[in-house]
């Protein structure tokens, strides 16, 4: 009776009376992701490369978004500020923004850092790719180029019936001459990963067994070759500071030194207290087999 008289009462006064909300920051509650991305275009498009179309990369950044929602919009601005400083899309080819405990982080992937290597004017072409048991390979490293290595693919076989990823390797032609190869093996992988990666180091630690090395070891597996051979083509001030950036994202360093001067909007400061922790979650283009077959931290 009592709770019928206060709402003649409450109607009666014209007064509509709202419970006290407490304020939220995850960015699926606030906003929707289209708004968000509109309200901060200019910050985006601004730090984008003049080569890279604008209006697509904005499209790539809202469909990276919906798995992005319980992360802070501080680590999002960053993440995809540096996405736009070097020019990569975050498709999960040339770079990826994995969410971590409501973090944010920007990774580039191995297309990424080809991306980089072909802006040089004497990069002719790059070239990446997997050798599986039952195809055709031989390597001769005292043979002249280009015939120290040879390559073909049993393309009338599935990927199975090929057999397992045994190497990793990559190339390029550099003013009309073929680089040095670069080539991976797994072993060779896996001492990379145990003396280099600290995120790796530090989940084994902690037996979370999250880092990229244990969630997608193929991708980080071609992403080490291919950083090798950045020593073998001419590199550019880009490509050095995008290998810092990958290696602060190995150190637990959310924001690349590149973009930490960047101002961010004074709605994006809130922190990531309250949200819910996500796992890892890295693109599968860079599996063999996958859409594109294709870090060393040295």
């Amino acid at each position: 009776m009592s709770d019928l008289k206060d709402r003649v009462k409450q109607a009666a006064s014209g007064v509509d009376e709202q419970p006290e909300q407490a304020p939220v920051t995850d960015l699926a509650v606030t906003d929707t992701a289209r708004q968000w991305l509109q309200r901060r275009e200019t910050y985006f498009t601004d730090a984008l490369p003049r080569h890279v179309d604008r209006a697509h990369f904005m499209a790539v950044a809202l469909a990276a978004m919906e798995k992005l929602k319980g992360c802070s919009p501080a680590s999002l601005h960053t993440a995809l500020l540096a996405c736009c400083r070097f020019g990569l899309e975050p498709d999960g080819r040339q770079a990826a923004i994995v969410p971590y405990k409501g973090v944010a982080t920007f990774q580039p992937m191995y297309e990424g850092y080809i991306e980089l290597m072909y802006r040089h004017s004497r990069v002719d072409s790059v070239h990446f790719s997997w050798v599986r048991e039952n195809d055709q390979w031989d390597y001769e490293p005292t043979a002249p180029s280009p015939r120290d290595f040879f390559h073909k693919p049993r393309v009338d076989l599935t990927d199975d019936e090929r057999g397992p990823v045994i190497l990793a390797y990559a190339f390029a032609w550099i003013d009309g001459r073929r680089s040095q190869v670069i080539i991976l093996n797994r072993s060779q992988a896996e001492q990379i990963r145990n003396k280099y990666s600290k995120a790796y180091a530090k989940a084994e630690r902690e037996k979370m067994y999250d880092s990229p090395w244990h969630t997608d070891f193929d991708a980080m597996w071609a992403k080490s070759a291919v950083r090798r051979l950045v020593k073998v083509v001419p590199t550019s001030h880009d490509i050095t500071e995008l290998l810092q950036a990958d290696d602060d994202a190995d150190d637990g360093q959310t924001t690349p030194p590149v973009i930490r001067g960047t101002v961010i909007s004074r709605d994006d400061r809130p922190g990531t207290e309250g949200q819910e922790t996500q796992a890892t979650a890295w693109p599968t283009t860079a599996q063999p087999g996958g859409a594109a077959e294709g870090g060393e931290q040295e």
